[in-house]
């Protein structure tokens, strides 16, 4: 049976924000004064991403938080950490603005959700797949607030980042993270993106070894299949 939800939309600097809240939740934490808040899940993706996975998690019993969906994004900016030339040629190179778009997320999109809720969430989670996966991560590393990240096909690949990752200390708790890949999208002749494999699995070691709670999976298909089950999945695993 699918869930109710109470949907509000809101605009900032023409980053699309739409929080969904499951109305059982909202009509039952009114009915018994609940006093324990709900964490707030935060997912940066698509349009059409964001209406799949929506309908997908109206049928999960474990939906009984807050969804924040932030589309509207400029990919190649807003989920970058640094700069760096484009993959392919005639394409645009990558801007490094991932630190300016977080600041306008905590310092403006956030605040602007709370307001709505009319309660700080009990944590923050923050998911995203390809380039906003990279971003999850990467958001761990800049910003204490996330303390469960799912990178769901994330752009691992990316020059320099696990370099990054293993020399930098996470500022965020990080208590779960859940990181996976398609069986297929390592098989490639592109240079860069071929490495996407050994790259994932490289950083899964290495938080391992650092003692995170972490979850690597793998699915089936390239990079393209079945994206919205594939994020299903990771916001399953850490919001559970």
């Amino acid at each position: 049976m699918e869930k109710e939800l109470k949907i509000s939309s809101f605009s900032v600097e023409g980053k699309k924000a739409t929080l969904y809240q499951p109305l059982e939740s909202v009509v039952e934490k009114k009915l018994n004064h609940a006093k324990l808040s709900s964490p707030l899940l935060i997912l940066h993706c698509f349009s059409e991403e964001e209406e799949a996975v929506v309908k997908l998690l109206q049928g999960q019993e474990y939906f009984t938080f807050p969804l924040l969906c932030i589309n509207n994004l400029e990919w190649q900016k807003d989920m970058c950490p640094w700069d760096s030339p484009a993959l392919i040629k005639n394409e645009k190179d990558f801007i490094g603005g991932a630190d300016e778009y977080l600041f306008l997320l905590e310092k403006e999109i956030i605040p602007r959700t709370v307001e709505i809720l009319g309660e700080e969430p009990a944590y923050y989670a923050l998911a995203g797949y390809s380039l906003a996966g990279l971003f999850a991560l990467y958001a761990g590393y800049r910003s204490p607030l996330f303390s469960r990240i799912a990178s769901v096909s994330g752009s691992l690949w990316y020059p320099d980042f696990v370099s990054f990752a293993k020399e930098k200390k996470m500022l965020s708790r990080a208590e779960r993270l859940y990181l996976s890949l398609g069986t297929e999208e390592a098989k490639t002749k592109h240079a860069v993106l071929s490495t996407i494999e050994r790259k994932t699995r490289e950083l899964v070691e290495h938080y391992q070894s650092s003692g995170y709670c972490v979850k690597f999976e793998q699915n089936p298909g390239n990079h393209f299949c079945e994206v919205e089950q594939r994020i299903e999945k990771g916001i399953r695993w850490i919001m559970e």
